[in-house]
């Protein structure tokens, strides 16, 4: 009995120590959107989506974390749906998650915000000339931001480890693109919004040694990117994959993170000013 007693308590003990955990004040999240690629509002609840390899559909949840409903977009394909944006008539899409740089058919899906399926946005990168595997490429890209009657992609540079700024219209059609500048945040981008109050964007990223950042760039300008003042905040967190942020109507940050190793995916409000500012271009 002893014996028994004691390998209980052993095994207990073990589980206790392998708990699953997310950060405090953070909001756990399903397993059905454990990769939460993207974010945007609906009402008081969020939107979500998966990532490569998943159904063409956008998951509704409530800010405790049940998914309230499932929206799928039908006439779309979920290729690698990297982030989301929306502004007061549609959601974007973005289909533009590009690993190896062998990609032929980056796409933005535009959506009512019935879901409903209005039109999509085809695009090439002008300098892109060759498309065989290569790892370290300056292709990919994660986050897409609504910015007044534009679209921009930042994109995930593996190469550099810097991002570069894309600017397409927000109407349907086909288009090639020249980055307009680059930022060398030292990071690999993941997601962004646009806080209109602010005139600020916020960029989420992280180091392959899974540091995570949150950026913003203050007086953001598309134009001219020498008045930009560009922050970085550490974020403290540990097996989390920040991939997501969105800005909601109250001027709130948001940013949710992929499920990692035994750890769940999360959703937490973010307070730049309780977080460790690094200068942009050190290591930690």
């Amino acid at each position: 009995m002893q014996k028994y007693t004691y390998s209980l308590c052993a095994a207990l003990l073990l589980l206790g120590c392998n708990r699953a955990s997310v950060p405090e004040g953070a909001v756990q999240l399903p397993k059905k959107i454990r990769e939460t690629s993207g974010l945007a509002t609906f009402g008081q609840n969020f939107l979500t989506l998966n990532d490569s390899g998943g159904k063409a559909r956008l998951f509704e949840f409530s800010a405790t974390g049940e998914i309230v409903a499932k929206h799928k977009i039908k006439g779309a394909i979920n290729r690698d749906w990297e982030d989301m944006s929306q502004d007061s008539l549609h959601y974007y899409i973005a289909d533009t998650g590009n690993n190896y740089a062998t990609r032929k058919d980056l796409t933005i899906y535009i959506t009512n915000h019935q879901f409903e399926l209005q039109d999509s946005i085809r695009l090439r990168y002008a300098p892109q000339k060759k498309f065989k595997k290569k790892k370290k490429n300056k292709y990919d890209a994660e986050a897409l931001v609504a910015y007044k009657d534009s679209l921009l992609i930042f994109s995930k540079n593996r190469k550099k480890q810097t991002t570069e700024l894309y600017l397409l219209p927000k109407t349907g059609g086909e288009y090639t693109l020249s980055p307009r500048w680059s930022l060398d945040v030292h990071c690999l981008i993941t997601g962004g919004d646009y806080d209109v109050k602010n005139n600020r964007v916020i960029l989420t990223g992280y180091l392959p040694d899974f540091t995570q950042y949150i950026f913003s760039l203050e007086n953001f300008s598309t134009s001219m990117p020498e008045n930009i003042d560009m922050k970085r905040y550490q974020l403290p967190y540990d097996n989390a994959q920040v991939e997501a942020v969105v800005i909601d109507d109250k001027g709130k940050i948001w940013i949710s993170s992929e499920g990692e190793t035994e750890n769940p995916p999360f959703l937490k409000e973010i307070d730049l000013t309780t977080l460790k500012e690094v200068p942009p271009h050190t290591t930690n």
